[in-house]
This record gives structure tokens, C-alpha cells and sequence, in this order.
């Protein structure tokens, strides 16, 4: 307004026949930018800012461009845009249950959220079956990073950070939330121990004389209070007064993980583990757990990770201490978060 200049950031897509001439795509690509300069520009007003993007959601042909006005500072869930993605959505043919036309789905936008680039993600594509005869595969949906001792901790940081022997859990969390970030729920950057502490005292009624900076464990119940207040995720907890309980469950867990896909984490024992998927065979009872194990502490390297530290187990395959997976006598609390329902 008022004669001032603003800076548009344009993104089309155009398609141009393959043996066509280079003027001819180039003369396509100037009137479609002009075209979407012009949109943009009729949409111009204080408080806004203009976003053009070009996405390609799974089951579309060809990319859509898209172009929203967004209030100045919003959050990564893009509320003042849900009407107009509701409608794309149904026009066409989409889900309606997941982000798929959001701008953090922009092409070449990698939803990595500054994750850096060792981090392996989805490590349990590849392996062998779990060897249970007559079982039914319920699995994880989507893509996850794989976070465990010693690494990192953080956005930004390379230096390797000395959690050995109580972090398993904060780990375990650092993984579920990249499940949200790489399925475009949030761009939540990955938080440090400390901040997943400092969130649990300032906002989640936690004592700070007996968490913050210090090398205290976390429960299920403690990453389900950090997921609902950061990323507005709701969680079910499922509690087993006895480790054999958890095989009992089997059915449940698998019902979790073909309703709502997400990583789940299982605290009891002293230990913490990242829960993947299950094979259950529903006629013996029989059940093996796909087991993301965060107690890790070498190098990200899939030769030496799998099928020790990712990798399918009984409730009876031994831990890095010698322990049963899930002992009789301990009682185990998981936590499993609720895939939100939106676009």
C-alpha cells in the first residue's frame, strides 16, 4: 500500500513438451510467474505474509502451486490457511486427516528440519523377518530418525553429548518428534535434553530442583506432558504391571500402529526403548516387538545397528545389561501418541 515496493517470492510449476522449443517453455514459465505475481499481489494487505509453493502430494501426477497468505508469525500448523487447504483437499481427492498441501510440504523443502546429515532415518527398512510363523506385520508409518547415546543433542550442535545411562527416554523422544517433523505435522526443531527439561518445569508442573540440568530419567508420562504442550499431541498410555503383560497387548499395539502409525515408547526396568511395530500371530498368542533401542553408543552405521540395536525381539531377547527385554515382576508404561487429525 501507499506506493511502497514488496518483495514476492514466486514458486510455479509449468509443463512443456518434450520436443517443443526452449522459448516456448521459457515464454510458458514468464506468463505463469506474471500470472501468480498478480494473484499474490491482489492478496497483498498488512499483517500478512504472501507464500507461493509447489507440492507433489503421494498419489497426485503432476505438482500443484499453491499460493496463501499467511498471518505474519504464525505457527507451522498454518491456521489461517486451513479453510482454503480443506478445500484443495477435496478437490483433489486428498485425505483429509494429514498435511499434505501446507508449506512445509514445498518441494525441496526435505521437512528435515536442520537435522543433521549422520542421522539414519528409518533403519528398520530391510531387515529380516522377525521368524514368527503365522504372524500378522503391524508397522510404523512413515519416516523417523534414529536418535540414541552420545550423540549430538539438540539443533546445531556437533560436539557428542554424555547421556550414557539416563537418557534413553529423552532420546526416545527426540525420535517420536522427528516422526512428526519428517510427516509435516510440525517444524519443531529437535530440543536438547536441557530444553526438554526447562519445558517440563515451565510448562508441565515438573520440580526444577530435581530435573533441570541434571541426569534425571524421564517416563512415559513425562514425554506425553512434552508432546501435547510443544507439539499439540495427544497420547493414550498403556500401563503392564508385568513385562509379560506387554506380549497380552500385542493386539492393541497392533491396532496402534495401522490406526495411527506413530513410533511408541516403552519405559520399565530402568530402561526405555522405542517400540516400531509388532508381529502377532492371533491364533498362539505369540508376539514379536520391533525394537528401536536408544542405549547405542557407537557410530551411525547401519552395519553395526541392525539387527542388535534395531532389530525384532522377543520379550525374552536379552538387553545391553543382560536383562530380559521385558521382565516378569516390572511394571512397564508406553506411550503412544495420537496422530492428529487435520490438513
Amino acid at each position: 500500500g501507499g506506493g511502497g515496493a514488496h518483495r514476492l517470492k514466486l514458486d510455479v510449476v509449468v509443463q512443456s513438451r518434450r520436443d517443443g522449443s526452449l522459448g516456448a517453455a521459457a515464454a510458458a514459465l514468464q506468463r505463469a510467474l506474471a500470472e501468480q505475481a498478480a494473484s499474490l499481489g491482489g492478496l497483498l494487505k498488512a499483517g500478512v505474509a504472501l507464500v507461493a509453493c509447489a507440492v507433489l502430494p503421494e498419489g497426485l501426477a503432476v505438482p500443484v502451486c499453491l499460493e496463501y497468505a499467511l498471518a505474519v508469525g504464525e505457527e507451522a500448523s498454518e491456521p489461517s490457511a486451513r479453510p482454503l487447504r480443506e478445500r484443495l483437499h477435496a478437490q483433489l481427492g486428498l485425505p483429509l486427516d494429514r498435511p499434505l498441501l501446507r508449506t512445509c510440504n514445498a518441494l525441496g523443502g526435505g521437512g528435515g528440519g536442520g537435522a543433521p546429515a549422520y542421522l539414519l532415518r528409518s533403519p528398520h527398512e530391510g531387515l529380516a523377518p522377525s521368524g514368527l510363523a503365522g504372524g500378522v506385520i503391524s508397522l510404523v508409518q512413515g519416516e523417523y530418525e534414529y536418535y540414541h547415546y552420545l550423540q549430538p543433542t539438540g539443533t546445531g550442535r556437533t560436539d557428542k553429548y554424555d547421556d550414557n545411562g539416563w537418557g534413553c527416554a529423552y532420546r526416545s523422544l527426540q525420535s517420536i518428534i522427528s516422526w512428526f517433523r519428517l510427516q509435516r505435522y510440525t517444524s519443531h526443531p529437535n530440543p536438547s535434553h536441557y530444553q526438554i527439561q526447562k519445558t517440563l518445569v515451565d510448562h508441565c508442573g515438573q520440580e526444577a530442583d530435581g530435573l533441570l540440568g541434571k541426569k534425571t530419567w524421564l517416563g512415559s508420562q513425562d514425554l506425553g506432558f512434552y508432546l501435547e504442550h510443544a507439539l499439540g499431541v495427544q497420547c493414550r498410555f498403556l500401563s503392564c504391571a508385568s513385562g509379560h503383560d506387554i506380549a497380552a497387548n500385542a493386539r492393541q499395539l497392533a491396532r496402534h500402529f495401522e490406526s495411527q502409525g506413530t513410533p511408541v515408547m516403552i519405559g520399565g526396568g530402568e530402561l526405555a526403548f522405542t517400540l516400531l511395530g509388532v508381529d502377532f500371530n492371533e491364533r498362539t498368542g505369540e508376539a514379536r516387538f520391533l525394537i528401536m533401542d536408544p542405549h547405542y553408543v557407537g557410530p551411525d552405521d547401519l552395519s553395526q545397528i541392525r539387527p542388535k540395536w534395531v532389530g525384532w525381539k522377543s520379550q525374552d531377547s536379552t538387553t545391553h545389561l543382560g536383562t530380559k527385554l521385558f521382565q516378569q515382576g516390572e511394571l512397564y508404561n508406553l506411550c503412544l501418541p495420537q496422530r492428529p487429525s487435520c490438513v
